[in-house]
């Protein structure tokens, strides 16, 4: 007999009976940002300018460094950020490139990889059989996972201490244990959970976070229903915080009570809010799919497709997704997002600042 805890259907309001704020009158100059208001075309427009945004964010992050190794001094740092030699521009542009080759591998490569190894199987007596990372692959996403958002430096650290057998092992049985569960029809049976405690008790460095991490880039291959959500600060930011960009002007939004002075969310990364991420994820793509095909060339929405528009809100400040929109067109949102990690320095429209690194202690205690 099923249980029927087990079996309750997702809340998946309709698209059109959600995708707009009450108010008629602020429909004609507002899109929101709200994860129950937004639309398809919305989502859309914000998904077309993660491309953009990745290369001027991180673009941003290699320009703090240089800064912030040219002394401490504000007014060397303001020179610094106005007169950059060639040399290290060329570095600047090199160290782009290499990022945005990982981002291509973590979003487009490795889930080839993963998916080749589940229809081909490994090779007996070195590797599982069938789906599963090796350390080094582990290890590069560990580093996409840093500087693509806040970098933990420890966690690098922790990840290359474990054994090679360990990674290949933990991360086979974590990919065949997923569930066949619907989402939809029945969440709790459709929860990852075993495949979650799979990676995160015998691999060191490796939380929730991470371990939906590497779920996600496994899953993208998958039917639609096994497919997994990662717990990145932006989506949780978004989808389960509410905490977006309020209008077009950075220095008008007040701060965020659910970050810190250097950008760095406050959160404790545990099981419980990545299901709270994973639910909210899951009725999100619902919810927007219900509206697919109504367009033609639209297709379904995808985890990754939430993730990525949800890392181009939270830097929308940095992003051109403004220079395309109407000029008198607004957002409305029920809250506001800290300018902290967004702020463009006056020097250069590509600069994005670089949030803290986590204090050791709590990552000790609280591994992502």
């Amino acid at each position: 007999m099923v249980d029927k805890t087990k079996t309750r259907a997702l809340h998946v309001p309709p698209e059109k009976s959600q995708d707009r704020p009450n108010d008629a009158d602020d429909n004609k100059q507002h899109a929101s940002f709200h994860p129950r208001h937004i639309t398809l075309e919305t989502f859309r427009n914000l998904l077309s300018h993660y491309p953009s945004t990745v290369e001027r964010v991180n673009h941003g992050k290699l320009m703090l460094k240089l800064q912030s190794k040219a002394g401490k001094g504000s007014k060397r740092k303001a020179e610094t950020m106005a007169e950059v030699d060639p040399s290290q521009e060329r570095h600047i542009i090199a160290e782009t490139d290499k990022f945005l080759q990982l981002d291509r591998w973590r979003y487009e490569d490795l889930p080839k990889i993963i998916a080749a190894r589940a229809n081909e199987g490994g090779q007996k007596g070195s590797v599982p059989e069938g789906a599963h990372l090796l350390k080094e692959e582990l290890i590069d996403i560990m580093e996409w996972k840093t500087k693509h958002g806040v970098s933990r430096p420890m966690l690098m650290g922790m990840v290359k201490s474990n054994q090679v057998a360990t990674i290949t092992k933990s991360t086979s049985t974590a990919f065949a244990a997923l569930p066949d569960a619907d989402p939809v029809v029945a969440p709790n049976d459709a929860f990852p959970k075993a495949s979650l405690d799979a990676l995160t008790a015998p691999i060191r460095g490796v939380g929730p976070a991470t371990a939906s991490l590497i779920l996600s880039i496994a899953t993208v291959f998958s039917d639609s229903k096994k497919q997994v959500p990662f717990y990145s600060d932006d989506v949780y930011l978004w989808l389960c915080l509410t905490d977006f960009p309020e209008g077009q002007d950075a220095k008008e939004q007040k701060s965020s009570k659910h970050k810190k002075p250097n950008g760095e969310l406050i959160a404790k990364y545990n099981m419980s809010e990545y299901r709270d991420l994973w639910n909210a994820s899951q009725e999100l793509r619902a919810r927007l799919n219900n509206g697919v095909g109504e367009r033609s060339g639209d297709g379904p929405v995808s985890f990754i497709d939430i993730e990525r528009a949800a890392y181009v809100l939270r830097n929308i400040a940095v992003s051109d997704y403004y220079a395309t929109q109407d000029p008198v067109a607004g957002l409305k949102s029920v809250k506001v997002m800290d300018p902290a990690n967004n702020q463009i320095p006056k020097e250069s429209k590509d600069d994005a600042g670089e949030p803290g690194t986590r204090r050791s202690k709590r990552i000790k205690q609280e591994v992502m």
